[in-house]
């Protein structure tokens, strides 16, 4: 029951890019869910696998055009998530900033734990070169700046974060922090965190950022530069892959949500959580799509 509800929440979600600034779209009903999209089904003509075989801890994969799950194993488990998590900081600095918005960096925003993409106190930057270190090189000192710059605290941004997530229908997740750092209070599940990246692909920029391998950032005056490396490797092993976002904690272990295309051009989510070797099987799970499902 609850995993239909999913996919027509998700399919009235895909159905309205672009992006916009709005509140979450009431979910269509059964019947134009089916006329919007077509349902994937199993293939006649080949034995179906029981499953991809993979080892993550949590999987999904997911038709994003229909919402339908495809496959899928402990998706209510509770996890540490790790840098998924600026996917919704990410999301609510678009709702309320223009990308071309100067910040000035404050010493609380480049003291932080973990990855960065070495801001320097007193730095001005654009919102949008600090997405881009977000999203593409998952600078923990960029998502800490972002919300620092919105909310003035970052008590108040996590405020803001699991507010947003009540308003997703997110209702296994809550927010501890804007970067993903292992604390009790940060988690989420396999079957959320599609909602979660099928809300945040809708968004143009979003979608534009994840795609980019490599890119150099600067100061508004030149003077500090950034160089940004994805962290999906995705993006230059496997054409088929346009994003999403990794995560990777000591308490998270190893995890990625992607979004690929399949040679019909059909849209799939994956999703991997504490997962031996993220990658690679997020690969099996888009190969067991192709094998076993059909347009």
């Amino acid at each position: 029951m609850i995993s239909g509800l999913i996919s027509l929440y998700v399919a009235s979600l895909i159905k309205t890019m672009p992006y916009v600034k709005t509140e979450v779209p009431t979910p269509v009903p059964f019947h134009q869910v089916l006329s919007a999209a077509p349902l994937p089904e199993e293939k006649k003509e080949v034995a179906a696998k029981s499953s991809p075989g993979i080892q993550a801890s949590s999987y999904i994969a997911m038709d994003l055009r229909s919402g339908k799950i495809l496959t899928s194993k402990n998706i209510k488990s509770r996890r540490s998530i790790a840098s998924i998590t600026k996917l919704m900081t990410a999301l609510i600095i678009l709702d309320e900033h223009d990308l071309n918005d100067i910040v000035k960096v404050s010493a609380n925003g480049i003291n932080i734990e973990g990855s960065r993409i070495w801001l320097a106190q007193g730095e001005k930057i654009t919102i949008r070169d600090l997405l881009y270190g977000l999203l593409i090189h998952s600078g923990n000192d960029a998502a800490y700046t972002l919300a620092i710059h919105n909310a003035g605290t970052i008590e108040k941004f996590i405020t803001k974060m699991n507010e947003k997530a009540g308003k997703l229908g997110l209702t296994a997740t809550h927010f501890g922090n804007p970067a993903g750092l292992d604390r009790a209070d940060n988690y989420s599940t396999a079957e959320d965190i599609a909602l979660l990246g099928s809300y945040a692909y809708r968004n143009s920029f979003i979608r534009h950022a994840v795609s980019i391998p490599k890119i150099t950032v600067m100061s508004v005056n030149g003077q500090f530069k950034h160089e940004l490396k994805s962290t999906n490797t995705l993006l230059e092993k496997d054409s088929r892959f346009r994003g999403l976002k990794t995560g990777h904690t000591a308490e998270a272990g190893y995890s990625f949500v992607g979004v690929a295309t399949l040679p019909n051009n059909a849209p799939i989510l994956t999703v991997v959580l504490d997962s031996p070797d993220r990658f690679k099987e997020s690969i099996a799970l888009l190969d067991w799509t192709r094998e076993n499902f059909t347009w």
